[in-house]
């Protein structure tokens, strides 16, 4: 499987269901829509149509709205403007543009003679000559084709907007109606601006997490707080290598993952990363080494801006960025990286010191997977930060939290309802790793549970487990306790000839009969009629072996094939279900075994 995710922007060239379930085929985990483009109606037309799709495929897709903050833009025009080099141009508040005067969304205040105007990524740049009020007057240092609605960027000075434009609060109200899974904010400068956006969700009455968008060097300045402040964070290199010189843009980038990285924060790597693919069917050398370094840096998930909102093969940019990754993943150079990353848990965390052991018990049980039973995500979060060798199955009640966990490293989100105790919670975890198809039965699994406040007598536990991933063959009533593993015998009549000694039978609907083999070659006795005496019962008893009644098998279950039998829970499994670590004897695996345990911490 992949671990870093992939984020898509959602445009004119993909926002149709059915490109919407052709990216999630390919391998979208999160639905990016940017705000400063289309209308908060669409928004909402496009987040239906992204539910619909999440509801009929098994892997989740998340909804990010991208809220465009109080960004300056270029007016909208019908044709591309010429700005001519050594020109003289005025930026004004209105909604049109011409060679010479430049309209904006808003004036900028606070610029003063000397200071930078960029425009469109800095593909034009323009220095200030004089002001006059709301009106600025520069002279253009490197012209270029203008079209509508470009940013506007002035390194180094605070323009006097709010953070929070009447065009947010509209698109946070969409965000709320249709419970969207992220907000990303813009240009935030300090944790304050973080708490800021989420007191107005907490407003409208949503609980949605907030992803900080570092861009402006305020931010990186203050990323610590921002971080702590925010759900996660996005690396946001466009306007970022405009506002801060170029060249510092990659040690900044990775400074900030590797940060992320360090607190167990999401932290998603975005813009222009296979930016010729907007038209191109394939990307060039340096955009899939620019892929793969942030995956190698350690990146929860990459991004795609144009290439899928508005390019011409969004389905194969998708394709392309999952080779891209898939093969770094795979290689011995990311496995060292990644083993030479591991951060120290939280002193005062008890849940990330379970986190952190489970990813080094994973390794030295030979676990197949770790599962992670959490109601509001954290333990699956935490459990991430670690980068575990293995996938984290992430089993949680919740549809929402299900949903944010697609943007986590490493995790595969389930959905599975409240249990009513710690056995069911473990068969449910189980079943988790078998359903998603990372773990086979008779494999062995590292449980970790940081949750279930509904779940008698481990509401204040964090517990970490080693168990045993078994499939259900079928299922039925006690009559004689205990455990057996031996090959399967099907049988109509009690004409079975010899058997190998530890032999389970399996009785069908239409038996009659009495045994006609050696009685202490059976090691116990599955019947798929229902009762507790007869001939059967009778056997098992005195011979004290396992037998549960009215458990039929289904036609799969093959004569021969390993099972255990389960008689104190009722339950047939399908393998040989008992296991020795032979290395130390440090651990001894039967059904399964209490590795640790301490208060949980939510």
């Amino acid at each position: 499987m992949r671990s870093a995710k992939i984020v898509c922007t959602l445009g004119p060239a993909s926002d149709d269901r059915e490109t919407i379930r052709a990216l999630a085929d390919a391998g979208m985990s999160v639905v990016r829509l940017n705000a400063s483009h289309g209308t908060p109606e669409h928004r909402k037309t496009v987040i239906e149509r992204v539910r619909t799709v999440d509801a009929e495929i098994e892997s989740p897709v998340a909804v990010m709205v991208d809220l465009q903050g109080p960004e300056v833009r270029t007016a909208p025009v019908e044709e591309p403007v010429e700005i001519s080099s050594d020109s003289t141009v005025r930026f004004t508040e209105s909604m049109t543009a011409s060679s010479d005067i430049i309209g904006l969304s808003y004036p900028l205040t606070g610029v003063s003679v000397g200071d930078a105007v960029l425009l469109d990524d800095g593909r034009i740049e323009t220095t200030v000559t004089a002001v006059n009020g709301d009106d600025v007057s520069a002279h253009v240092n490197t012209g270029g084709t203008l079209g509508g609605r470009k940013g506007v960027n002035v390194p180094g000075v605070n323009l006097d907007i709010d953070l929070l434009t009447e065009t947010d609060r509209q698109e946070l109200q969409v965000a709320a109606d249709t419970h969207a899974d992220f907000v990303a904010a813009s240009f935030v400068r300090t944790a304050a601006d973080v708490y800021e956006i989420s007191d107005a969700l907490d407003g409208l009455g949503v609980d949605i997490p907030v992803i900080a968008k570092i861009e402006r060097a305020g931010a990186v300045e203050n990323l610590d707080e921002i971080i702590d402040a925010a759900y996660g964070v996005m690396v946001a290199r466009g306007d970022l290598g405009v506002e801060m010189p170029l060249e510092e843009v990659p040690v900044i980038q990775k400074r900030i993952i590797r940060t992320c990285h360090e607190t167990g924060t999401p932290v998603i790597t975005a813009t222009e990363m296979l930016d010729s693919m907007v038209e191109a069917r394939r990307p060039t050398r340096a955009e899939a080494s620019d892929v793969a370094n942030a995956v190698l840096d350690g990146t929860d998930a990459v991004m795609l801006s144009g290439e899928t909102a508005v390019g011409e093969n969004p389905v194969t940019v998708v394709d392309t960025m999952d080779r891209i990754v898939r093969e770094v993943e795979e290689s011995r150079e990311y496995s060292e990286v990644q083993k030479q990353r591991i951060p120290d848990a939280t002193d005062s965390s008890r849940t990330e010191a379970l986190a952190r052991s489970a990813r080094y018990l994973a390794r030295d049980v030979g676990a197949s997977a770790i599962v992670a039973a959490s109601e509001s995500g954290y333990t699956a979060r935490k459990t991430a930060k670690f980068r575990p060798g293995v996938p984290v199955v992430a089993k949680t009640p919740t549809d929402r939290v299900r949903r944010q966990l697609a943007l986590s490293w490493g995790v595969i989100p389930t959905y599975a309802g409240y249990v009513g105790d710690v056995e069911r919670m473990m068969q449910d975890a189980v079943d988790a790793a078998l359903n998603a198809e990372i773990a086979a039965s008779g494999d062995t699994i590292v449980v970790l549970s940081g949750m279930m406040t509904e779940l008698e007598g481990t509401n204040t536990t964090n517990m970490l487990k080693v168990h045993v991933a078994a499939e259900t063959i079928t299922t039925g009533r006690k009559v004689v306790g205990g455990r057996a593993v031996g090959p399967l015998i099907r049988t109509h009549s009690g004409s079975i000839g010899e058997i190998d000694s530890g032999s389970i039978l399996a009785l069908e609907q239409d038996f009659e009969g009495e045994f006609d083999t050696n009685l202490h070659s059976i090691g116990g006795i599955v019947d798929a009629r229902s009762g507790m005496t007869g001939y059967p019962a009778l056997v098992a008893r005195e011979l004290d072996i396992p037998m549960i009644s009215g458990a039929p098998l289904p036609p799969e279950a093959e004569s021969g094939s390993p099972v255990t039998l389960h008689a104190e829970r009722g339950i047939v499994y399908d393998g040989d279900l008992t296991h020795t670590r032979e290395n130390d004897g440090d651990y001894r695996i039967s059904d399964h075994s209490v590795v640790s345990s301490a208060n949980q911490e939510h």
